[in-house]
C-alpha cells in the first residue's frame, strides 16, 4: 500500500510524476519504487528513456498500485514518435529543469523533456540540468524531485543571460504542443508543420552545422548550455531561410567528407541526398529537399553528377556553372574579356574549391544581348552609312548605345530596336505629298553645309521637309529619304 497518491498534473512529464511518488512514498530512488510496483529490472533499474519515448507503457503498474486514474496528459504526443522516429534524438536522456518553476508547481513540465526546449518560457531562463557546485548532470534517479543528489539546497536558477532566438525557439515548440499556434515572428519555413516535422527539421539542420567543425551530432550526451549555443545557429537559419541554408552547403566546398577531395564530397552530399529522399513524406525534411534540389541545380559545379542519382530533379541536365573558356565560347569572344566583364559587373564569378567559375544563365544572357543587337559594322551595314558618319550620330547621342568602347571594352553595342524606331519615326516626319520641285538628296544637302547629325536634328524638327523612297529595300536604311527641301525661315 502507498502512503501517498498524489494527483498528476496536467502539464506534468509522466517521470517526473514516477519520481514524486517515489519521494512521497520514502523510497530512494525511481527504480526502487518501480521494483517495488512489480518491474523486476535488474538492479533496480528503470526504463526511463522509453517511459519518456512512450515505448514503455506503465499503465498495468499504475492499475496495481490504485492509480488508475493517473494517466499522464503527454502520452498522445509521446506515442507519436513510435511509428516513425524521423530524427534518431528527440527526447532527453538526462533530465532539465527550470528552478522556478519547480518551487511554484512542485513537478517537472513534460516539454522540458524535449531537446529543443532549453528555456523556460515563463521565467525566461535557461533550463538547469549541471550542478553550480559539483558539476554533476542532473538525474532521473535523485532521491529528491528538486535536489541534486548529495545536495542539502534546492537546485537554483541559471544566471546567464538567454539570446531571443532560443526564448522563440522554446515558445514556438511549446506552442505546437499546445495546439495553440502563432505564426508571428517564426521562421516562415516552419509554418504549417506538425511537432514531428518540426523537430526533424532543426536536428538536420543541426547535424549538418555541426558535421562542419569535424564534430559527431550527439545531442543526448550534450550539456543544455551546449545544446542552447546550437540551436541558436539552428533558429537563426531558419530565419534566414534559404540563403542561410545555401550558405551552410556552400561551407562544405572546402571541408569534404574525407580527405579524399572531390570524391569525398561527392560521397558526403549523395549520402545526404539519399537521407532526405528516404524521409520525403516529413514535410519539413521535404522543404530542406526542395531547396537543396535548387542549391544543386543553381549553385553547384561538377559537385554532383546528374547521372548517379537519377532522383533529382533538375529541370535542366546541363550545368548553369562553366568554365571561363566555356564562357568565352559562348560570347565568341577571347578570354581576357571575360576578365572585363567581371570589372564592369556584367558578370559575377563563383568560386569552388580555389577554381573560378562562371553562372551559364548570366552568360548566355549576354551573349543573347549582344546577338540580338548591333556591332559597328553591323550598324553601319543596315543604315547605310559610313563609320564616320555612324561615330558622329553616336557622339551626338541620336543612335542609342548598349555598350561604348572604354578602357575595360573595344566594341560598340548599338541597340537595334531603339535604332528600328528611330527610322520609323522620320519615316512618320516626312511628307505624304509629292515632292515638289527643287529638291535635292541627302548628299546635295549635306554639301550645301549640313552635317549628318545637323540634318537628322533639322528633319526631327521639321526644318526640313523629306520623302522616303518606295524603291529602297533595306527598310532601316538612312538612304530611303530623298527629295530633301529647307523650309523658309520666317
Amino acid at each position: 500500500m502507498l502512503l501517498s497518491r498524489p494527483f498528476i498534473q496536467p502539464e506534468e512529464c509522466l517521470v517526473s510524476y514516477l519520481v514524486r511518488l517515489s519521494e512521497q512514498n520514502g523510497f530512494n530512488h525511481v527504480g526502487n519504487f518501480l521494483h517495488y510496483a512489480g518491474l523486476k529490472w535488474k538492479n533496480n533499474r528503470a526504463p526511463i528513456y522509453q517511459v519518456l519515448t512512450g515505448k514503455f507503457n506503465v499503465s498495468s503498474l499504475l492499475i496495481d498500485l490504485g492509480l488508475s486514474e493517473c494517466q499522464s496528459k503527454l502520452t498522445p504526443i509521446y506515442s507519436s514518435f513510435r511509428k516513425i522516429i524521423d530524427t534518431s534524438s528527440v527526447i532527453v536522456k538526462l533530465p532539465k529543469v527550470c528552478p522556478d518553476c519547480l518551487e511554484e508547481l512542485g513537478y517537472c513540465k513534460y516539454q522540458w523533456a524535449l531537446l529543443p526546449v532549453v528555456v523556460c518560457s515563463k521565467h525566461q531562463k535557461m533550463l538547469v540540468d549541471v550542478s553550480s557546485t559539483s558539476g554533476k548532470r542532473l538525474s532521473w534517479y535523485r532521491h529528491q524531485l528538486n535536489r541534486f543528489d548529495g545536495e542539502v539546497n534546492c537546485i537554483k536558477p541559471n544566471a546567464s543571460s538567454v539570446k531571443p532566438s532560443l526564448i522563440e525557439q522554446s515558445v514556438y515548440i511549446e506552442s505546437l504542443i499546445s495546439g495553440v499556434q502563432s505564426n508571428r515572428s517564426i521562421p516562415v519555413v516552419l509554418r504549417g508543420m506538425s511537432l514531428r516535422e518540426v523537430l526533424s527539421l532543426i536536428h538536420f539542420i543541426a547535424h549538418y552545422q555541426v558535421r562542419l567543425v569535424g564534430n559527431s551530432f550527439q545531442p543526448l550526451a550534450m550539456k543544455n548550455q551546449e545544446l542552447g549555443q546550437l540551436y541558436k545557429g539552428v533558429w537563426d537559419t531558419l530565419k534566414a531561410w534559404p540563403d542561410s541554408f545555401y550558405a551552410m552547403l556552400e561551407q562544405y566546398i572546402d571541408r569534404p567528407m574525407s580527405d579524399k577531395g572531390q570524391s569525398g564530397l561527392n560521397k558526403h552530399f549523395r549520402d545526404l541526398y539519399e537521407r532526405l529522399h528516404r524521409q520525403k513524406e516529413n514535410q519539413g525534411i521535404a522543404r530542406i529537399k526542395a531547396e537543396f534540389d535548387n542549391f544543386i541545380e543553381e549553385y553547384w559545379p561538377y559537385a554532383l553528377d546528374p547521372e548517379r542519382i537519377t532522383r533529382i530533379k533538375l529541370s535542366s541536365r546541363t550545368r548553369n556553372i562553366i568554365s571561363k573558356k566555356e564562357a568565352a565560347n559562348i560570347l565568341g569572344s577571347r578570354i581576357v574579356r571575360i576578365d572585363k566583364l567581371v570589372q564592369q559587373g556584367r558578370l559575377m564569378q563563383v568560386f569552388f574549391q580555389g577554381k573560378v567559375y562562371y553562372k551559364r544563365n548570366q552568360v548566355e544572357s549576354l551573349a543573347s544581348e549582344v546577338s540580338s543587337n548591333w556591332t559597328m559594322v553591323e550598324a553601319c551595314k543596315a543604315l547605310e552609312l559610313t563609320r564616320y558618319q555612324l561615330k558622329q550620330l553616336l557622339d551626338a547621342g541620336i543612335i542609342p548605345v548598349l555598350q561604348k568602347p572604354g578602357s575595360l571594352n573595344r566594341d560598340w553595342v548599338i541597340n537595334k530596336s531603339q535604332c528600328i524606331s528611330f527610322v520609323e519615326d522620320l519615316k512618320k516626319k516626312s511628307r505624304q505629298t509629292e515632292p515638289p520641285l527643287g529638291t535635292t538628296s541627302m548628299g546635295g544637302i549635306q554639301r550645301i553645309g549640313y552635317s549628318i547629325v545637323e540634318l537628322i536634328f533639322a528633319m526631327q524638327r521639321g526644318d526640313v521637309e523629306y520623302s522616303v523612297s518606295s524603291e529602297v529595300k533595306n527598310h532601316t536604311s538612312l538612304k530611303q529619304f530623298i527629295a530633301f527641301k529647307v523650309n523658309k525661315i520666317n
